[in-house]
């Protein structure tokens, strides 16, 4: 599983850190500290190339060596005997958010995942059909909302004051991708691939939480 819960002198291996670019995928490390800000799990490590910068559940990837060594030996297990269909969605699903890296690498993840909880916890959507409501706004979703019952109005108004937030941090992610395409930043394009990363925002949110 990606992102497993550390202790103080376990060794670490570095998938993806935002904003940084001192620490490479690959970079191995020694947790020093752990704490819990905001909800996310926060590990300072004490990395291989000198670095002590901590890593945050919900915008890095990172693994265990011994993790990365079993889940090796499985997909050999899994290839020779055919293991179980748990097994396999397990492995499928690490593999689908590595593949998803590039979303981390363009967007405001951050953020976005905590959006994503406020949604979840107002039950205005299941989840599955959430990805809409990252780059809907604040006023569409209020109005398709004004007359029906919420199940938690508190949250439910956590989810319209970020709305915005989570529209422009879309937008803004979405000309990331483009510019490292070469694209235009057309509305045309705008509008086609915000449909597309706001699913895999979703479909990373969902493999981590």
């Amino acid at each position: 599983m990606i992102n497993p819960e550390l202790e103080i002198g376990q060794e670490v291996i570095l998938l993806h850190m935002e904003d940084e670019t001192s620490i490479p995928p690959g970079t191995k490390g020694k947790v020093v500290a752990k704490s819990v800000v905001f909800g996310d799990a926060q590990y300072t490590v004490k990395w291989e190339n000198g670095s002590q910068l901590a890593i945050i559940s919900s915008c890095d990837l990172w693994d265990t060596p011994e993790n990365m060594a079993k889940r090796k030996k499985r997909v050999q297990e899994i290839e020779i005997k055919k293991k179980s269909i748990t097994e396999v969605d397990e492995f499928e699903r690490s593999k689908k958010l590595i593949k998803n890296i590039d979303v981390f690498n363009h967007f405001n993840m951050r953020f976005l995942n905590q959006y994503l909880k406020m949604v979840r916890e107002s039950g205005i959507v299941n989840m599955f059909g959430a990805s809409p409501y990252l780059y809907l706004g604040k006023d569409r979703i209020e109005h398709e909302f004004k007359y029906k019952d919420i199940h938690n109005e508190e949250a439910f108004e956590q989810v319209l004051e970020n709305a915005n937030q989570a529209q422009a941090e879309m937008i803004d992610g979405v000309i990331n991708v483009l510019n490292s395409e070469g694209k235009e930043e057309s509305l045309e394009n705008i509008n086609r691939y915000i449909q597309r990363y706001a699913q895999k925002v979703l479909l990373n949110y969902m493999h981590l939480f």
